[in-house]
């Protein structure tokens, strides 16, 4: 039982009074995390977990995980913890210090906090199989063999991670399977290299300084970049990619001029999501890569498309995508429409190019987020007529019309009048168990730090929160 409902159940029953001690004691993993957190000030913080590590006594511990804000005061604190559940034999280590008032954009913390600094002697010969960092450092230089044994390592906002540090890490930890970097701010030249690099998922994240990315991983099996994606890139023996998310942050066209290279060099993967700006880029470039396409994805069985609010120019860009780059043996489609208002006009007659698009293999559509606008019915009215052996089209309404019966049913009538090149096609307006194989989408997540800050809004104004003894 977690932690938190041994608690509670202790509340119950006098013969469950202590029910929440015997918890403590026997288990094997504490994690203490935002539930735990956010009801308590840094202060009591640090204190209920001392007691409870105290309670804890010498037993051995698997996992151990904390949502913390750190200030100064408490690194002390911080130092001892991470030694005594190293102490236990604990495999799988997260520190997420970055609760607080922060700009999931900038991570600019209002308080003036420093990342925690990490010395290098904390993680002398330990057995750690996983470890997550959230605004931590590492010292300089870096003693990567502290880290042989990792085979997931996350890092984010390690806003002291150089190159040579990044470099090191993938040379000396010969088990890791699995890397997490997101918002890194002084990575510029990163290397994923190695003949006998055991690597299986890279996921990088709102490193926005990239200049250049090299792989060669020849057992890379998922690759995720979300970000600007103009980096310059060398992809060597990445023949086993699997699956592959490609998306642009938000921004112009010029944040993902180097879309259609990596695509191509990542054409064998059997699933992929991609953005709107990428198709926009395609799109509007067709005559420089002329000679190029069509650019077949011969081995695609699952399609996700990330776009803004659909209108005429994204519809044009969807099917003008489909004919440039066709994806014969396409099984799974999914369509998340987002809430941002970017848009890209291009000239162009949607009638034009859909003549020759066919859809053999598609037998399974979603459609989130729709909104039931004219352009969005023409997308509908397209893989409908287009997709010879669809079996069901799931479309869930957006948050506007999903408990609007009346326009729902407004939509069931019209989306009834479609042609349909299957006989079988069944039109749902529901949610289904069917989901993506890439189900995070990094533009929308929720950052766990407090506030969210909206650097968009220019009536805030920012002030250093003070150092305040009673809030500690």
């Amino acid at each position: 039982m977690p932690l938190k409902y041994a608690i509670r159940a202790s509340t119950l029953s006098k013969r469950w009074r202590q029910l929440w001690r015997f918890n403590l004691i026997s288990s094997t993993s504490l994690q203490f995390g935002e539930d735990f957190s956010c009801n308590q000030s840094p202060k009591q913080f640090v204190a209920t977990l001392d007691r409870y590590l105290q309670l804890h006594g010498d037993r051995n511990l698997d996992k151990f995980g904390i949502l913390f804000s750190p200030f100064d005061i408490f690194s002390p604190n911080l130092e001892n913890w991470v030694a005594t559940v190293l102490a236990k034999g604990v495999k799988e280590l997260e520190l997420d210090l970055s609760q607080g008032i922060s700009s999931s954009a900038f991570e600019f913390c209002m308080d003036d906090r420093m990342s925690f600094l990490i010395p290098n002697s904390l993680f002398n010969g330990n057995s750690l199989t996983h470890l997550s960092l959230s605004r931590c450092n590492f010292s300089d230089p870096l003693d990567s063999a502290n880290f042989v044994g990792l085979s997931s390592l996350s890092l984010d906002s390690m806003n002291l991670l150089t190159d040579a540090m990044l470099t090191n890490i993938v040379k000396y930890c010969v088990s890791l399977e699995s890397l997490f970097i997101k918002r890194c701010e002084l990575l510029e030249f990163v290397k994923f290299v190695g003949d006998k690099l055991k690597l299986r998922k890279l996921v990088i994240v709102d490193c926005r300084t990239l200049l250049a990315i090299k792989i060669l991983a020849p057992k890379l099996e998922s690759f995720v970049y979300y970000g600007w994606i103009s980096f310059r890139h060398l992809f060597c023996n990445v023949s086993k990619v699997n699956d592959a998310y490609l998306c642009a942050d938000t921004g112009g066209e010029e944040y993902a001029v180097n879309f259609f290279s990596i695509l191509s060099d990542l054409s064998h993967v059997k699933v992929l999501t991609i953005c709107s700006m990428g198709l926009v880029h395609i799109v509007s470039q067709q005559h420089e890569y002329s000679e190029e396409l069509p650019l077949e994805l011969c081995n695609l069985q699952e399609l996700q498309l990330v776009s803004d609010a659909i209108s005429e120019e994204q519809i044009y860009c969807i099917f003008s995508f489909f004919r440039l780059c066709p994806s014969p043996f396409l099984e799974k489609l999914f369509v998340q429409i987002t809430s941002n208002s970017y848009k890209e006009s291009i000239s162009g007659s949607v009638e034009e190019i859909i003549t020759d698009i066919v859809f053999p293999n598609l037998k399974f559509i979603k459609n989130t987020n729709f909104g039931g606008s004219s352009a969005e019915l023409k997308l509908v009215k397209f893989f409908l007529e287009k997709a010879i052996v669809l079996e069901s089209i799931f479309i869930l309404m957006n948050d506007c019309h999903i408990s609007n019966n009346c326009f729902q049913r407004i939509i069931e009538g019209q989306l009834s009048f479609i042609p349909k090149a299957s006989k079988d096609a069944h039109i749902v307006i529901a949610d289904c168990a069917l989901n993506p194989t890439h189900a995070t989408l990094y533009h929308e997540e929720k950052y766990r730090n407090g506030t969210t800050v909206n650097f968009h809004d220019e009536s805030i104004i920012f002030e250093s929160i003070p150092l305040d003894q009673n809030f500690l």
